[in-house]
């Protein structure tokens, strides 16, 4: 079983989304990397935080505190905050955590590190162990953390098993001395396709520089494609780990939508309602009064009072009618409904002398809202985290809370295009007429768009660019300084003309950080980051396998960019939701090479008291749109084995939600 480990960035500017992490991200490439085959470490938990003291020991404490099954990590690596600057204070908030110190180790980080470059001297690198836990503190710089940790990286082991080796280590060594690591051999540095070490050394799962050249001809295009194909899990991890929450905005009302998140508690600024408030039509008494005859004082309606009220209270005898929502005058406790009476006496147009009927009579606070009753000044209206939805709730409380504008998650503008010279764009009027022979009609477009909408995203239209490098080039640079983010479709995988992978890394400096994914469909999955913090999908262009891929990777990235960690959770669990249902159907073959997503739709049968799952067609090939008609969800099926070559009707299944259930 792989060792569980921490990575805690600490970064003013990256916790506050001004600057991208990219040192976290590049030690759990390296400490994730198999080594013969074997996953020697296991990021479990990973987070970044500002340069304060207490919220990185904090941080450490939670992490390495002692339960029933042991520490939540067994090693946590510190990047960031080694400098000598004033606000440089990882080494002082860990130092006092350490119950042993490891100076041989940290000595060993900047001996190796030193070799490299003599800036190395100005880092103030640790190690100790924080009960059964050891903690490494590294530089923050991308290149300076994964040097340092690859100085120790092969004792490592041998040190965590020491850690929590409550009974001694004489189990942990051989005969003659020697420590038993089992993988303790140096890792070896990551080639790209022309055997040329990645320029980190870091064990990356894709390198660089692997897409067929732009101006080679399509005799010199590789055969296979070159991208190493990587899990699922281990993708959607990649991408989360390389974008970031963008800061909260201030938002007027108005200009709040559906899907943002609520940034921080909105509190009360006053009591709802300010006054004693009538519940119904009636008339305002004194309850001790009881039923009988009574002279009508006046009249109060919502926003006015009563006219006479300069009279002074209330007195025995007499009511006030009024409306619902209206004040209560004073010296009123109750209110009786206008049915529960009878007009005994009018004067012009007015009622003189009413009759409270027995029905009618009342307690002292019946049919009133007492001040506050609906909302107390200083109460939380609503809490940070909040999803704003469509069902209205969320900006009716933000309306009357008190406040003119509110902190919300800014949601990333996305640029969406499609890729083809047999692409028809669908959104063009001027090209509905008859489809040539071998044209095709754009799908993936629209289909994206509104997917993107239904999260709440701001897009911008790209339409369908044809198979020209300069033009994709061109439109995805100008993509580039007005959104976050772009999502394309078609020209990932191994044809003459599919440029997107060689434009991304040859045209706009992009680094892909995959290019190939172990799933069906959606196997040609690229993802890749440019500066600035800003990023690329490219999806292919099967219909099936890009409304897929949207829903397992990019919609979960679009998620975090937009806040929605800030409600807390596990990371996947709150960004790509699934749930376990019943498969109800004919058996599903499971596919012996890749795990496999079906389209399905998820509804909760009342009479069974459980969710069920269903294909939404027997007809699930990737360029098949028609299957993901009525989809809300993914059954998400793993490889198949001489063990497991099916699911049957009545298996549970697990079920990636991609919009609400239905309810039979």
């Amino acid at each position: 079983m792989a060792t569980p480990v921490g990575i805690l960035t600490v970064s003013d500017k990256c916790s506050q989304g001004q600057a991208l992490d990219t040192s976290g991200p590049a030690l759990r490439q390296l400490l994730e990397a198999t080594v013969n085959g074997r996953q020697q470490w296991a990021v479990v938990t990973s987070l970044v935080v500002p340069d304060d003291r207490t919220l990185i020991s904090q941080t450490i404490g939670n992490w390495s505190a002692t339960t029933t099954s042991g520490p939540l990590c067994r090693l946590v690596i510190v990047t960031g905050g080694t400098g000598i600057s004033p606000s440089d204070v990882t080494v002082e908030a860990i130092e006092p955590l350490f119950t042993k110190r490891l100076p041989s180790l940290a000595t060993a980080m900047v001996v190796g590190s030193l070799k490299i470059t003599p800036m190395a001297a100005l880092s103030q690198v640790a190690a100790g162990v924080v009960g059964e836990t050891i903690v490494v503190a590294v530089p923050g710089s991308k290149k300076g953390s994964v040097e340092n940790l690859q100085q120790i990286l092969g004792v490592l082991p041998h040190a965590v098993d020491t850690a929590m080796a409550h009974s001694g280590t004489r189990h942990l060594h051989t005969g003659s001395g020697t420590p038993i690591v089992g993988t303790a051999e140096p890792r070896p540095l990551a080639m790209c396709g022309c055997n040329r070490p990645d320029e980190d050394g870091v064990a990356t799962h894709v390198a660089e520089g692997l897409s067929n050249d732009l101006d080679g001809s399509v005799a010199r295009r590789a055969r296979k494609s070159p991208y190493p194909m990587i899990p699922v899990n281990e993708a959607l991890k990649l991408v989360l780990s390389h974008v970031a929450e963008l800061p909260a905005v201030e938002l007027p009302l108005q200009d709040i939508r559906e899907g943002q998140i609520i940034a921080a508690d909105v509190v009360a600024r006053e009591d709802v309602p300010g006054y004693p408030a009538a519940v119904m039509d009636g008339y305002a008494v004194i309850a001790a009064d009881g039923p009988g005859t009574f002279t009508v004082r006046g009249a109060t309606t919502a926003g006015r009072t009563a006219a006479d009220s300069s009279d002074g209270p209330l007195r025995p005898g007499e009511v006030v009618r009024v409306a619902t929502g209206a004040p209560i005058p004073p010296g009123a406790d109750a209110v009786v409904m206008v049915e529960d009476t009878q007009l005994l006496e009018s004067r012009g147009n007015e009622e003189a002398v009413v009759k409270i009927l027995e029905s009618g009579r009342v307690v002292p606070g019946q049919h009133i809202r007492a001040v506050g009753h609906d909302m107390r000044k200083g109460s939380v209206v609503v809490s940070a985290g909040s999803p704003i939805t469509a069902v209205g709730g969320e900006i009716g409380a933000l309306a009357i809370s008190g406040h003119a504008k509110f902190l919300v998650h800014a949601m990333p503008r996305i640029a969406v295009l499609s890729t083809g010279d047999e692409v028809v764009d669908t959104l063009n009027p001027a090209s509905q007429s008859r489809l040539e022979y071998g044209a095709i009609r754009d799908c993936n477009r629209p289909a994206l768009l509104a997917a993107l909408a239904s999260l709440g995203c701001p897009t911008l239209d790209l339409g369908v660019v044809k198979d020209d490098p300069d033009s994709l080039a061109d439109i995805m640079t100008r993509a580039l300084s007005t959104c976050q983010g772009i999502i394309s479709t078609g020209g990932v995988s191994m044809g003459e003309k599919d440029w997107l992978k060689p434009v991304v890394e040859q045209r706009l400096s992009g680094k892909i950080i995959f290019g190939r994914v172990a799933m069906k469909p959606s196997k040609p999955t690229t993802f890749a980051t440019m500066s600035e913090g800003k990023f690329v999908f490219a999806l292919p262009g099967n219909p099936v396998s890009a409304l897929v891929a949207f829903h397992m990777f990019a919609a979960p990235a679009i998620r975090k960019l937009a806040g929605h960690l800030t409600r807390g959770g596990e990371e996947i669990s709150v960004l790509r939701p699934s749930i376990t249902a019943v498969f109800e159907g004919q058996d599903l073959i499971l596919d012996r090479v890749r795990p496999e997503y079906l389209r399905a739709a998820v509804v909760w049968d009342q009479r069974k008291s459980k969710w069920l799952v269903r294909v939404t067609d027997q007809h699930q090939q990737s360029s098949r749109v028609a299957s993901m008609l009525h989809a809300n969800a993914l059954i998400s099926l793993p490889r198949g084995s001489e063990q497991k070559p099916r699911v049957r009707s009545g298996e549970s299944v697990t079920a990636i939600m991609i919009a609400a259930p239905h309810i039979h």
